[in-house]
């Protein structure tokens, strides 16, 4: 890879191909997080160009991250952060190499399905990411509980989180907060399977919580605090 001085593109200040770069792979999308956190609703992609990575090896170097970056990505609904998608789900992202580019994630969460995917599974794939939302939703209103949201407790070091939708207000705040608190913080729901029962452990009583096979429990409002207990 060399400096292609000859071409006019390269003999154009670093900041003006960043630009050209910006119209081309992410065009209506904002590249800070504050923007982002700031929109009322993620924004709608325009059309990109990814075409230009492939150009030569300097454009490729230059804008690559741009493109995965930059956008939020739609999570796949059970393989989470596996084949997600900008655009369509007939194009999904493949490659690992920039999977592992990607933090900033929307997943829709239905209420009213058995999840595909476990607790343990959505802590790997949403921990430490740069921006998620959950997009709660119900086919029939107050047709269920809020049960399959137990499997993000265990989400950690999101810089920014936003739980909307068919979820109680405050429920959603708190569980903002806790896939928003350090990475460092262990959850207070300490997990264990004996004799293929699966239990949590309230952090206040001590007492032991059977969970159905999809991680349900029951949501325990005390005041402010929402936390696990059992009926």
């Amino acid at each position: 890879m060399n400096g292609q001085l000859e071409s006019p593109l390269f003999r154009l200040p670093a900041e003006l191909r960043n630009q050209i770069y910006e119209d081309l792979l992410c065009a209506n999308t904002p590249t800070k997080l504050s923007d982002l956190a700031n929109a009322a609703r993620l924004p709608v992609p325009a059309s990109t160009h990814p075409a230009i990575l492939a150009t030569c090896k300097r454009i490729h170097s230059e804008a690559k991250d741009l493109l995965y970056t930059t956008h939020v990505f739609h999570a796949h609904p059970s393989l989470l952060t596996a084949l997600p998608h900008l655009m369509t789900t007939s194009k999904p992202v493949l490659y690992p190499t920039v999977l592992s580019k990607i933090k900033r994630w929307q997943l829709t969460v239905r209420l009213d399905t058995d999840p595909r995917f476990t607790a343990a599974q959505a802590t790997i794939a949403f921990s430490g990411a740069e921006f998620l939302e959950l997009k709660v939703w119900q086919s029939t209103f107050d047709g269920c509980d809020a049960a399959v949201l137990k499997l993000f407790t265990g989400v950690r070091g999101v810089k920014f989180c936003r739980v909307k939708g068919s979820v109680e207000e405050g429920l959603a705040r708190w569980l903002e907060g806790r896939m928003m608190s350090p990475l460092e913080q262990r959850g207070e729901i300490q997990w264990c399977e004996c004799q293929g029962e699966r239990y949590a452990r309230c952090e206040g009583c001590e007492r032991r919580v059977r969970l159905s096979g999809n991680g349900a429990g029951v949501w325990v409002e005390e005041g402010d605090v929402w936390r696990f207990g059992n009926r």
